[in-house]
């Protein structure tokens, strides 16, 4: 989810519940930022790419199976968003472990999903995604 807020503003009320470990990318003003915490005691987490737009990071549990994270907040900017979709296809590609993709897309999968007072009907623009998430081989939980 978009935080709208920098980390550091937060890290000592995550601290205190015990999540003393994290990968963050603070928003630009207000807008964007993607933070993964998490307590060293139960999970160990390693980031291996992080941009404005995602942290990539592979979550390994003792006894589990490891697997890869993708906390995603895309930007609302279309040719940004595009590199993102991009660079997430090219990593399906080669994915060997569980993916999880989760977080803001800032887009949508059908009209329900979107509020707004705008009775634009953009059927390409969803159509786009959905493309997108089958290119990724994602399945949509919700």
């Amino acid at each position: 989810m978009e935080t709208k807020v920098a980390f550091s503003k937060m890290s000592n009320f995550f601290n205190r519940l015990g999540f003393t470990t994290s990968t963050i990318v603070d928003p630009v003003g207000k807008v964007g930022g993607i933070w993964i915490i998490w307590d060293t005691n139960h999970v160990n987490v390693r980031a291996s790419n992080v941009s404005s737009q995602v942290i990539h990071a592979t979550i390994h549990k003792e006894d589990y199976e490891e697997w890869v994270l993708a906390a995603i907040y895309a930007s609302p900017n279309p040719i940004l968003r595009d590199q993102l979709w991009h660079n997430l296809e090219n990593m399906a590609e080669s994915m060997d472990r569980p993916w999880l993709v989760a977080g803001d897309f800032n887009d949508y999968a059908n009209q329900r999903e979107k509020r707004s007072f705008s009775l634009n009907n953009n059927t390409g623009r969803v159509q786009k995604f959905l493309d997108r998430v089958n290119n990724c081989n994602l399945i949509d939980l919700v």
